[in-house]
Parts: C-alpha cells; structure tokens; sequence
C-alpha cells in the first residue's frame, strides 16, 4: 500500500514543473495532501517530522521534498544539519504580521 501511494505522490509532483499553488493542494491524493496541509500550517518543519505524516521512507520523502523545493513551495532553512534537513513552508499560514485593530473599529462597523 504505501509503495503505491508512493508512486501516485511522485506522479502527481513530477506531472508539472509549474511552482505550486495553494488551489493545488487540494488535488493530490492522500498521504501527500495531508502531509503538505501539516507543513504549511507549521511553517517550519523537519524531513522526519515530513516522513512521519507522509508515512514513507526517509529516502522517499527527501526525494517528495526535493521536489517541492524545486516547484517553490519548500525552502531548505539555514537551520538543517548534516544529520537532519529542515524547511519551511512557502506559504505559512504565519505570513502577515498580527496587528491590533483600531480602537474605533466598532464604529465604523455599525
């Protein structure tokens, strides 16, 4: 089972070399879709962290992971070591800085 959906994840990445879109997403198959939701929810994440929700071999998942970094949505962060590689997501869900909103907001609402 995993080494089919293995092989459909690999398909679905390798079938365009356009950067990835957030409307994209949602048309992979699962593990993939679930595995790109987590990355780009935590922003920055491990290959382990990667893997252990991809359910695939180590291997396997760097190679997914280089692929994504190729079609922009993974960034290898400053942070990776020889032992571990680390990424961040293009599009977190951490983009914009938190503002408060004015104090008269209420009545411009109304």
């Amino acid at each position: 089972m995993s080494e089919i959906a293995y092989q459909t994840a690999l398909r679905e990445l390798e079938a365009s070399a356009e950067d990835i879109r957030p409307s994209d997403i949602v048309t992979f198959s699962e593990p993939l879709r679930v595995a790109l939701n987590f990355a780009i929810r935590a922003g920055r994440f491990s290959l382990t962290e990667f893997s252990e929700k991809l359910g695939f071999t180590h291997e396997e998942s760097k190679r997914l992971a280089e692929i994504l970094v190729r079609r922009n949505l993974f960034e290898v962060t400053r942070f990776s070591t020889a032992e571990e590689t680390h990424y961040q997501s293009r599009l977190t869900a951490m983009t914009r800085p938190l503002k408060r909103p004015p104090s008269d907001i209420w009545k411009k609402i109304e």
